[in-house]
């Protein structure tokens, strides 16, 4: 049964579309640099006073905040990983679940994306460690708008397309019908409905109709959750209470009970669920970049971390170029690509060590040009045992132009 639990809550954890991934993925953001025509030379990151080499893997502490780390791993390219390391593998989460009938018009997505939620799939809710997920329960009367049809003496009534053609009703106008001109019918969550629309709701609200009536309700199951929590705090409270008002469900909100429980996922030294993954980024991606160790453009840089967020690492989430589901090339999350391999894995979390002091590079007048392995490029002019040499054949040279 814990088992049960443990994985249910990792899979709520991650992206909705991950397969393989180890529990530290959720503390970190991770981007392959597989662009044709970017380059790297890590031979500076090698030399670095306060640096971690381990095989093919270098670490060092963020320059957006110390107390995290920068992982360079090459394999088949360069990657970059930001990584929190864990304080600990023990979490609490509190969370409760219960069911529920809904309509949600856009505007009301909307207004939730306006309060600060990200909206996932459909009706998936964050909010730094707040979970709000709703699933839907399918009907079985349709799959597409085509299936349905009006029916009635003034085609008041959605429904199937079969059922329309028998169904018989009183053939007398009635002054909310007018509120049909804002909407269609058409397939909604498996059931053939009016659609839902703010404009639509309110104009047959005026004329003493409860939109109930008339849309099809779907039903679905709520799970709200807040994690590396024992208890709601006020402000949880208050920032599940205005998202529950803008989506029309706020009665459904009063006397939830709550349950707490353990699990076994690492918890950051630092909050995970409010420290900016895409500025450590941006800021370590400009660093490298102008210490000529990764050769990227700033238009590059902008698109990497306008996609990164929490979670976005490892084989099956890690932000790379690919070519997305349009057939054009972009940076966004692996499995969001065209044909994706998923891995279906799981590897056992391991916390990330850090070294005693800020990173500082070697400091040396010339730096070797970037290149797309870690060898550095041969330099231009006279060094090493030919300069020497050089020196010992000038006293013999100037000598000679001398006679």
């Amino acid at each position: 049964m814990k088992r049960g639990i443990i994985l249910i809550i990792f899979l709520m954890l991650l992206p909705l579309a991950s397969a393989c991934y180890s529990p530290m993925d959720n503390l970190a953001v991770e981007v392959y640099l597989n662009k044709p025509g970017i380059s790297y030379n890590l031979t500076p990151l090698k030399s670095a006073e306060n640096v971690l080499i381990e095989n093919n893997t270098i670490i060092y502490r963020s320059h957006y905040d110390e107390r995290v780390a920068i992982i360079l791993r090459e394999a088949k390219g360069l990657h970059l990983r930001i990584q929190i390391p864990a304080k600990s593998f023990n979490s609490s989460y509190t969370y409760t679940r219960f069911n529920l009938s809904f309509i949600f018009p856009n505007e009301s997505l909307k207004n939730a994306e306006k309060l600060g939620w990200k909206i996932e799939g459909n009706y998936v809710f964050r909010k730094q460690n707040l979970l709000v997920q709703i699933s839907s329960l399918k009907g079985n009367e349709c799959r597409s708008d085509n299936e349905c049809a009006t029916g009635g003496c003034s085609g008041e009534i959605c429904t199937t397309r079969e059922n329309a053609k028998n169904i018989v009703s009183i053939c007398v106008y009635k002054d909310w019908y007018k509120c049909l001109q804002m909407t269609s019918c058409g397939c909604v969550n498996g059931v053939c409905t009016w659609k839902p629309n703010e404009d639509f709701e309110k104009c047959l609200k005026s004329h003493g109709v409860d939109p109930s009536k008339i849309i099809k309700v779907a039903n679905g199951e709520v799970l709200i959750a807040a994690y590396n929590r024992e208890k709601l705090g006020e402000e949880d409270l208050k920032e599940l209470k205005e998202l529950f008002n803008v989506l029309g469900i706020s009665c459904a909100f009063e006397n939830l009970t709550f349950k707490t429980e353990k699990i076994d996922m690492p918890k950051g030294i630092v909050d995970e669920y409010s420290f900016n993954f895409k500025e450590a980024l941006r800021e370590e991606l400009k660093w490298l970049k102008e210490n000529e160790i990764i050769n990227i453009t700033d238009d590059d840089i902008e698109a990497i971390t306008s996609v990164a967020e929490r979670g976005k690492a490892g084989y099956n989430s890690q932000i790379g170029w690919y070519e997305t589901k349009e057939g054009k090339m972009a940076w966004i999350p692996y499995y969001k690509s065209k044909k994706p391999l998923l891995l279906k894995c799981a590897v056992a979390p391991h916390n990330v060590s850090l070294p005693k002091g800020k990173i500082a590079l070697p400091t040396s007048t010339s730096t070797p040009t970037p290149s797309s392995s870690s060898t550095p490029s041969p330099r231009e002019g006279i060094c090493g045992t030919s300069f020497i040499a050089a020196l010992t054949l000038l006293p013999l040279i100037i000598k000679r132009c001398r006679k």
